[in-house]
């Protein structure tokens, strides 16, 4: 700097470790002139700047100048040459350094670093530069290169959505039957096992409640009376009919008794007496099922038949009702409705559950697919029998699989219900149950995206 080279004569104080005290008049930016000077002052000094009655103090160091008695400062810092500026800049200008200008130089946060390159530097730069032909070949081909790079990722990306439909909120759903209790009681018998295999009509779960169970119980005991109270009478009845011979015995004697000394005495005459008459119709009567008197056998017998019919119609009303309340306290028996395998349970045995609670959780022995959704603005673009890509992910790695759309219905989304569009089915290709199970994880996301027809066979498939 130009300024360096100023003097000032203005004192300032040079202390040695030795405990020498110098005081010097003549001084720069660049260094200090010192004038017989018996002690050599290169090397570490403390120099002391006189400011408002007090002395700032700090380190520097000194190097030989040319002349002698010249002493130049030798790395000094950013916060050292600011406060020596501060007063050099002071002294030639003839005014007194206020107190804020010598804070904001001993304030000086960092150290300026020169940003120019040396000499050595420069030359060190063009001797490593490579020839400007091949900078320029080089420039060229990468530039290209990226131009390249680019094009492919945008074309690809316009590709994909001309050529594929991306869905929305794709997962994987499980054909889950959901079993739930019927009414409120107890689980007295659960025979559901996570992962067990159950047949359509099997009994998951039977559930008791101890108020229809009395119910049944109850009339199954009226049941037994009525049928105890239909065998006595039936009983009654067959007694009744072993007299029917005993019956007729009685009247055949009596008619004989009669018949037997009229037919001796005038075998010849034509009107029978009154007694043999008698006799004789009551015996007639018996046999066409008819009494002559109130209150005789078939009377008897009637009334043992009606007996018999009233205790008969009782034990059918009872069993009725019986099978009424056993239908009832069936209705408490969940049975499987498909064949399929547990998928959860809900319920432990001796439990108490709720009615509409759900108690197991069955999935059916079918494929399980994939749900997602679309905009309703994409409902000319899609059809049944769609070719659909699925990628999911299996034991940490990404997997894909072909899959078809298989139904299309409008509907909400499940992630936003005030959206309305349409909800896709994609079945997987070529996989089963137990692929489909072990690949795809209930409710778990999916990547699906439908792949569309060529803008060159569109207007075949219209036209045709």
């Amino acid at each position: 700097m130009p300024d360096l080279s100023l003097s000032v004569t203005a004192p300032l104080h040079l202390h040695k470790a030795n405990g020498c005290r110098i005081e010097v008049q003549r001084w720069s930016l660049a260094g200090i002139w010192v004038t017989n000077a018996e002690t050599d002052l290169a090397g570490d000094v403390i120099l002391s700047v006189p400011f408002q009655g007090v002395e700032i103090s700090f380190p520097i160091w000194l190097a030989a100048g040319e002349s002698d008695g010249h002493y130049r400062f030798e790395n000094l810092t950013v916060r050292q040459r600011e406060t020596l500026a501060t007063f050099h800049q002071g002294v030639l200008s003839g005014q007194m350094v206020s107190t804020p200008e010598m804070i904001t130089s001993l304030d000086t946060p960092v150290d300026l670093v020169p940003m120019g390159e040396t000499d050595a530097e420069q030359s060190a730069g063009r001797a490593a530069a490579k020839p400007r032909c091949l900078r320029m070949a080089w420039n060229i081909l990468f530039y290209t290169g990226l131009a390249a790079a680019l094009a492919g990722f945008l074309g690809a990306q316009i590709w994909q959505r001309l050529s594929r439909i991306e869905l929305e909120h794709a997962r994987f759903t499980a054909p889950v039957i959901e079993y739930m209790a019927p009414d409120t009681g107890f689980v007295a018998q659960l025979n559901a096992t996570v992962g067990e295999d159950v047949a359509a009509g099997d009994i998951l779960v039977r559930i008791e409640d101890p108020d229809r169970e009395s119910d049944v119980e109850e009339v199954r005991a009226e049941v037994l009376l009525a049928e105890r109270r239909l065998r006595a009478a039936e009983e009654r009845r067959t007694r009744h009919l072993i007299l029917r011979e005993t019956r007729r015995a009685s009247l055949w004697d009596a008619f004989k008794q009669v018949w037997e000394p009229w037919r001796f005495q005038d075998p010849h005459a034509s009107n029978y007496p009154p007694e043999l008459e008698k006799a004789w119709f009551a015996l007639y009567e018996f046999d066409h099922g008819r009494d002559t008197e109130a209150g005789g056998y078939f009377d008897m017998l009637a009334t043992l038949e009606a007996a018999v019919e009233d205790r008969r119609l009782d034990l059918r009303r009872w069993k009725r009702e019986l099978r009424h309340r056993k239908a009832a306290a069936d209705k408490l028996v969940i049975r499987a409705h498909a064949d399929g395998t547990v998928f959860a349970v809900h319920t432990a045995r001796g439990s108490f559950t709720r009615r509409g609670a759900v108690v197991v959780e069955v999935e059916e022995r079918t494929p399980r697919t994939a749900a997602a959704w679309l905009d309703d603005s994409m409902a000319t673009r899609v059809y049944l029998g769609m070719p659909a890509l699925i990628t999911y992910t299996y034991r940490g790695q990404v997997s894909e699989a072909k899959g078809t759309v298989t139904d299309i219905q409008a509907g909400t989304d499940v992630a936003r219900p005030d959206r309305f569009g349409m909800v896709l089915t994609i079945k997987a290709d070529n996989a089963g149950v137990l692929n489909t199970r072990k690949w795809f994880r209930h409710n778990a996301p999916a990547q699906i995206s439908l792949q569309r027809r060529p803008f060159w066979h569109r207007g075949s498939d219209e036209g045709a």
